[in-house]
């Protein structure tokens, strides 16, 4: 099981707002997020950010709020609660919308992540910020891989990438992404990873 607390201040307008927000919940974690899970996991799981009352106050991706509950409740249910989970952004982001700086700071997190992950053969992203900043690590540009739900492309001879909407509260009260259609997508990932 991976996890690796790290320091970083790269983002001085998100380190600033980190130590607002400690005074704010002073048992939350707010600090950078690691990815969480297994290195050794042939899928990898990408949204993106830590949720104010997620990953901000537990330290661990997907837990404690809304996408996260959905998330792991889906892993569990499919049998696939040993993948490794991260975000695109490390630090939850004021108001939740995260500059471009910001992700591009986050990429070589992304990037030391990934480097780890020695059996990857899958990476799912929630959200198109996740989705563009994987595309970006890879080298492969937006104007030739625009963001669809269930799009799967292959970013190298070994790793394929499966896009999906994030399953946040609003996408899922507004029918844009359900349970039913979330699981369709992890299971096609289950499959190609298991069924090589």
């Amino acid at each position: 099981m991976y996890s690796n607390s790290f320091k970083c201040n790269k983002c001085t307008e998100i380190y600033s707002y980190l130590q607002i927000l400690h005074k704010k919940f002073p048992t939350y974690h707010c600090k950078p997020v690691s990815g969480h899970g297994n290195i050794n996991s042939k899928i990898a799981l990408f949204g993106l950010a830590p949720g104010l009352h997620g990953a901000n106050k537990t330290g661990i991706p997907f837990t404690s709020d809304f996408s996260g509950d959905l998330i792991r409740q889906l892993l569990k249910d499919l049998y696939m609660s040993d993948i490794f989970i991260s975000n695109a952004v490390r630090c939850y982001p004021y108001n939740n919308k995260p500059s471009v700086a910001v992700i591009n700071n986050c990429l070589e997190h992304t990037k030391r992540e990934i480097q780890k992950l020695s059996n990857l053969k899958v990476i799912i992203t929630l959200g198109s910020i996740a989705y563009y900043q994987i595309l970006n690590l890879y080298k492969l540009t937006r104007k030739d891989y625009k963001f669809k739900h269930f799009n799967i492309l292959h970013l190298n001879d070994k790793i394929l990438l499966i896009s999906s909407y994030h399953c946040s509260k609003l996408n899922i009260n507004t029918n844009k992404i359900d349970y039913n259609n979330l699981s369709s997508l992890f299971m096609k990932a289950k499959e190609m990873v298991y069924d090589e």
